[in-house]
C-alpha cells in the first residue's frame, strides 16, 4: 500500500452555464410575450406632427412588418430583463444609503460620548492600572 493516500473529489460544478441558460430562456420568453402583445394590439390612433407637418398618422403596431415586430419584441425583452437587474440594484443602493445615514446619525454621537468618557475617566483608568501594577509586581 502506498504511503500517500489520495482522496477523490468530484469536480466542482460551475454555475454560470445554468445561469446563462436561464437568462437566455428568460429572454426568449420575454421576447415571445412581447411579440404576442404587439400582435394583439389594436391600431392606435397616434398622430405625430412637428411644426404642422404630419410625421405619423394612425400608427398601427399590429400592422407592422414582421422584421419590425422582431426588433420591437427584442427591444421590449431587453427592457424587461434590464428592469429585472436595475430595480433590485437601485433598491439595494437605497438601503445602503439609508444604513449609512442611520449609522452616521446614531453612531457619531455615540462615538463622541465614548471619546468624552475616555477623556473624563482617564485618571481613574490610570489609577486602576497603577494599582494593578503594584499588586502583580
Amino acid at each position: 500500500m502506498s504511503a500517500v493516500m489520495t482522496l477523490s473529489t468530484s469536480p466542482r460544478r460551475r454555475r454560470w452555464p445554468l445561469a446563462l441558460t436561464t437568462l437566455v430562456l428568460l429572454a426568449l420568453g420575454a421576447a415571445l410575450l412581447a411579440w404576442g402583445a404587439i400582435s394583439a394590439l389594436n391600431p392606435m390612433p397616434v398622430n405625430l406632427s412637428i411644426d404642422g407637418e404630419q410625421i405619423f398618422t394612425g400608427l398601427d403596431l399590429a400592422g407592422m412588418p414582421p422584421a419590425h415586430k422582431v426588433v420591437l419584441a427584442a427591444l421590449l425583452a431587453f427592457v424587461m430583463l434590464a428592469a429585472l437587474v436595475i430595480v433590485p440594484v437601485a433598491l439595494m443602493l437605497g438601503l445602503v444609503a439609508l444604513l449609512v445615514a442611520v449609522l452616521a446619525i446614531v453612531g457619531l454621537p455615540l462615538l463622541a460620548v465614548a471619546a468624552v468618557l475616555a477623556v473624563v475617566l482617564a485618571p481613574l483608568w490610570l489609577l486602576g492600572w497603577l494599582v494593578w501594577k503594584a499588586i502583580t509586581c
